[in-house]
């Protein structure tokens, strides 16, 4: 199945408790439409593993996601969860959570915005990005929403159980956030969220500037998701993030099948498998 994708602007002041629903609702229908299994499908929850997978197994190497919305009064908030058991409402269950969008947090009135939703149900991810604009940015523009549901590559020697789940949020601030994930004692680590890193340097410091005299052509690397602390774990090799260096284009071809996604000049840009068109709502 072919990855789908939509996108969708936003003007001024629109980005309200009913635009929060209605992301939801578009988001539902298409990771649905990238070919997930649904596990759940109600006016506040959408639960989705890969597809072909066994429902109610939790597997360190089967991505599981559930994206929650939640009604405020006067504000909206959109969640997901990386999940690590049956369900989201299984009690066994270990799952993270991440804030995707929280209306009283966009600014009133809300800025022009413009995002891009993309999933592929058969791999198993999905990523939302948005944008909006910034005159003091070189780019004209800033990451307000930056986040990819990630699944990330085992080496030849690593094929133990146990240690995280090979799938968790990144987001392009320099974190990755999995369902659960062991400290180096050996115990489920209450706080879950990792670091990444790449060729560039830790993944929370912008670094892929290149200086005025540089030889260095435009470049995509790849990212390691790593967990902070004592522990020396290699945690593999994220499949759908590349970090790149400026010089790219927003939304333009990095290699192909992959678009460019660049935020203001102290935000690291990053691609990400996108499909063919998007459909605009």
């Amino acid at each position: 199945m072919a990855i789908v994708g939509f996108r969708k602007v936003y003007a001024v002041g629109a980005f309200d408790k009913a635009a929060v629903a209605d992301l939801f609702t578009n988001i539902k229908a298409h990771m649905a439409a990238a070919g997930f299994k649904v596990l759940a499908d109600t006016t506040t929850l959408g639960d989705y593993v890969r597809a072909g997978s066994p429902a109610g197994v939790a597997n360190d190497d089967v991505p599981h996601w559930a994206f929650r919305h939640e009604d405020l009064g006067q504000n909206g908030k959109l969640h997901v969860h990386p999940i690590h058991g049956a369900g989201y409402d299984d009690p066994a269950a270990r799952t993270s959570e991440y804030l995707i969008a929280d209306t009283n947090l966009v600014g009133n009135p809300s800025p022009e915005l413009k995002l891009w939703f993309a999933a592929d149900g058969v791999a198993g991810w999905w990523w939302l990005y948005a944008t909006a604009p910034n005159g003091t940015s070189a780019t004209g523009v800033e990451l307000r929403a930056a986040c990819v549901g990630a699944t990330s590559r085992r080496y030849a020697s690593d094929t133990y159980q146990g240690l995280c789940t090979r799938y968790g949020v990144f987001e392009a601030w320099g974190y990755w956030l999995p369902a659960y994930i062991t400290d180096d004692t050996g115990s489920a680590a209450g706080n879950r969220w990792c670091f990444t890193w790449s060729p560039f340097g830790i993944g929370w410091k912008f670094s892929g500037r290149r200086h005025a005299g540089s030889p260095l052509p435009r470049l995509a690397v790849p990212v390691f998701p790593v967990k902070d602390g004592g522990s020396a774990c290699v945690l593999g090799e994220f499949n759908e993030v590349l970090a790149i260096t400026d010089g790219y284009a927003q939304g333009g071809e990095v290699v192909p099948g992959w678009f460019a996604w660049v935020g203001s000049n102290t935000e690291q840009s990053y691609a990400v498998p996108a499909p063919v068109e998007f459909t605009q709502l």
